[in-house]
């Protein structure tokens, strides 16, 4: 048997990797360590598992622990789903690293599991806290009912008899009761210097589950060697805040939602963690996540706007907001107000466009005046909204401007920028989707000259190699927005389109 084999399992509608870990390097010698200092040689005693069902215990140095479930089925094959998770080390552990220093052994035979023959139990070890484990064996008349289970810590020359472990386990014939998930299914939007713009994966919003965010601050976090554990989530306190997520608290259409009150230019770490109430005391942890503040008090989110519904970034703060003497809403109606409003006289001409005669009669087979709406609508938010990240993060691709400054008078005349910031340039695809979905009675163009192209929007198709792309970055972000800024789904970022 390979070392690590992965079986994806879906048991609460999103894929999870559940890995098999049999005997580690030189088992007996481990073995033998551990025997030498263990306080129990035989046991007497099963605790006996219920389906589905969960016990907390706990176990010290150079004990035993052992459990026994019943396997009895109308198959001709057992299939036993082994679920654990570490709730607590002991205090001297090192907790960088993923190893737990305990063990789940196993066997059929009782006289095996009573008297702790080690090397002829398999076994399967908690990395990360966590522990998810399939045993498939086929069923014949010498197999017995149950199937028993040994927890047992490793040898190690640091613990004393005081050492302990606590932890939660389980068993089921149907399903993992813990769950880890390699993806962290939150994604980080955009930042400000007090708020973050965070997305949920649509994937995993369904019936029968809650969701809690957990956000640490920089210096206080589930460590690695329980970033697995949804019963070391679950017991954290040390998290700054929980947040629930659900369709309600997000933003049906894209199903952002936005969160306040963290500290300028300062680390959060974050981890979502699931529980499925049909299960009891089941759960999930998904992977942690970071994202950092920004430096400096430049920019601002803008988000939830009534026209320009799809953008979610920061944008150049105003003056006005800054001082105190304008609110996030008059804020943020001065962007959306000004961009409704230079998107009606285009509205008026594509009014004159034959939108709804005969196919072949329209300006385009392909493209619907419908389209030409859109696109110019993502395209004018986008270069009217521009996208801002700090000055710090200035370079040859994201666009300094002094305070007072701006790429249109609106910026420089109503926004009044205090402070230097960086624009982080539209993709130029979001201005070749005007051209492409328009009418050619518009005249629309965009400019093909790499030097022009810079001057207002960034492709990526016309970088040069080995050009340093490090201040291309939007760094005050959890999630990279690779060298342009983009609006919706239609127009998210690509390589260059022609057709």
């Amino acid at each position: 048997m390979n070392l690590v084999n992965l079986l994806i399992l879906y048991v609460f509608g999103f894929a999870s990797a559940l890995q098999l870990i049999p005997e580690v390097y030189d088992l007996q010698a481990d073995i033998e360590k551990r025997l030498d200092q263990s306080k129990v040689q035989e046991l007497n005693t099963f605790a006996e598992l219920q389906e589905a069902f969960l016990v907390k215990d706990s176990i010290t140095y150079g004990s035993a622990i052992g459990y026994k479930f019943n396997i009895t089925n109308n198959l001709n094959q057992i299939v036993v789903f082994l679920s654990g998770s570490i709730c607590r080390l002991p205090n001297h552990w090192n907790t960088s690293t993923p190893f737990n220093g305990i063990k789940l052994y196993y066997t059929f035979d009782e006289t095996i599991a009573k008297s702790l023959n080690y090397t002829e139990m398999e076994s399967v070890e908690f990395l990360n806290g966590f522990l998810g484990f399939l045993v498939e064996n086929p069923f014949d008349a010498t197999t017995s009912n149950d199937i028993y289970l040994v927890i047992a810590p490793d040898y190690c020359s640091d613990c004393t008899a005081d050492s302990t472990w606590v932890y939660e386990l389980g068993a089921s014939k149907k399903n993992l009761l813990f769950v880890y998930d390699s993806e962290p299914r939150i994604s980080v939007v955009d930042v400000d210097y007090e708020s973050v713009i965070l997305k949920a994966d649509e994937a995993i919003f369904g019936a029968n589950r809650s969701f809690n965010l957990l956000i640490f601050d920089n210096n206080v976090s589930i460590p690695v060697a329980l970033n697995q554990s949804i019963c070391a989530a679950n017991e954290s306190t040390g998290y700054k805040r929980m947040v629930p997520i659900n369709e309600d608290s997000t933003r049906m259409q894209d199903h952002t939602f936005i969160l306040t009150d963290f500290d300028v230019a300062q680390t959060y770490s974050a981890v979502l963690t699931v529980t499925n109430p049909n299960i009891p005391y089941s759960g999930g942890v998904f992977e942690q996540f970071e994202f950092t503040m920004s430096p400096t008090k430049s920019c601002k989110l803008v988000w939830g706007l009534d026209f320009c519904d799809e953008v979610a970034y920061a944008a150049p703060i105003s003056e006005l907001f800054l001082s105190g003497e304008q609110s996030w809403g008059e804020f943020l109606s001065l962007y959306d107000n000004n961009t409704e409003n230079l998107y009606q006289p285009f509205l008026y001409a594509l009014q004159q466009v034959a939108c709804d005669t005969e196919l072949d009669a329209r300006y385009s087979p392909f493209r619907t005046c419908d389209d030409c709406r859109y696109s110019y609508k993502q395209w004018l938010c986008a270069v009217t909204i521009p996208r801002c990240t700090s000055s710090l993060h200035a370079g040859p691709y994201n666009k300094l401007y002094s305070a007072g400054s701006g790429r249109n008078k609106f910026i420089e005349d109503t926004i009044m920028p205090p402070l230097p910031y960086a624009e982080i340039l539209p993709c130029l695809n979001v201005c070749q989707a005007i051209v492409r979905d328009c009418p050619p009675d518009f005249s629309f163009g965009c400019p093909e000259d790499p030097e022009m192209v810079r001057l207002s929007y960034i492709d990526p198709l016309l970088l040069v190699d080995g050009e340093d792309q490090s201040t291309t970055v939007a760094t005050d972000s959890g999630e990279t927005h690779e060298l342009c800024n983009y609006l919706g789904q239609q127009n998210k970022f690509l390589p260059t389109q022609q057709n």
